[in-house]
């Protein structure tokens, strides 16, 4: 009768670990969504904004009474959407330098993997300056500007992010720039698929088309888009690694 009786407090206090054991579960699980719903959110509206200038664009190409409405709304969205990145990173990288620096070794390829694509920026860059500055094109000029500082900011800060841990309690439960790294994760998502659909707009209100004639830029674009296309997805994924492991303790961390 004793061992039953043993026997079947020990089965009690076994379920009543394990009971605990799933609410701190759900509890860490909730704080972690909560340390970034605001970049969530922050982030679903981009998307939103990105289809709808996606399909406006579209939509004003086939009309000639709204083309040239079209391709203002197209420049001014992405200018915007990059100087909001160009902030949210800044104020993402003061924020993350709170963090540990993880004494393990991490892999390096990150690294390479995002510099390889930066030469593709800068070749744009020029060869999108020239008939900007011939055509006085100011809007242009600001997004080939925008463009190249946003990447020269966010390029040091995912790989000083990615050496980052929380070692502390403190930096495990506030968890500094997780709501900027939330945003800049789908942020960088969503200027991948607005370069995509831009791919499928063709010459369609492009001046370097008619600066350089079609058969030229073709080539030169189709040289750097993509990197550029893969910088974007690449910037995600190192962002996500961020997001999942920075604010764990350095052993648990990559």
């Amino acid at each position: 009768m004793d061992f039953d009786g043993k026997s079947e407090c020990s089965d009690h206090c076994n379920d009543t670990l394990d009971h605990e054991a799933q609410v701190k579960s759900r509890l860490v699980v909730y704080g972690d969504c909560q340390h970034a719903s605001r970049g969530l959110f922050a982030g679903l509206i981009l998307v939103v904004a990105t289809i709808v200038v996606i399909i406006l664009f579209h939509i004003a190409a086939r009309d000639d009474d709204y083309r040239d409405t079209g391709i203002l709304l197209d420049g001014i969205f992405e200018v915007t959407v990059l100087g909001i990145m160009i902030f949210a990173t800044i104020a993402a990288y003061y924020q993350t330098t709170r963090l540990d620096i993880n004494p393990h070794p991490i892999s390096r390829l990150d690294d390479v993997l995002l510099f390889i694509a930066i030469p593709a920026f800068f070749s744009e860059s020029l060869f999108s300056m020239i008939p900007a500055f011939e055509n006085s094109s100011i809007l242009n000029g600001f997004i080939v500007f925008t463009q190249l500082a946003q990447i020269l900011i966010q390029t040091p800060w995912i790989c000083d992010a990615l050496r980052r841990c929380s070692n502390t309690e403190e930096l495990q439960q506030k968890k500094p720039g997780k709501e900027l790294v939330t945003f800049m994760t789908i942020a960088n998502v969503s200027l991948w698929v607005y370069y995509t659909f831009s791919v499928k707009t063709g010459d369609f209100g492009d001046e370097r088309y008619e600066y350089y004639g079609d058969v030229l830029w073709s080539i030169l674009n189709h040289l750097s888009l993509p990197l550029i296309m893969f910088y974007r997805f690449h910037s995600s994924v190192c962002l996500v690694d961020i997001w999942r492991h920075s604010y764990e303790p350095g052993e648990m961390a990559h």
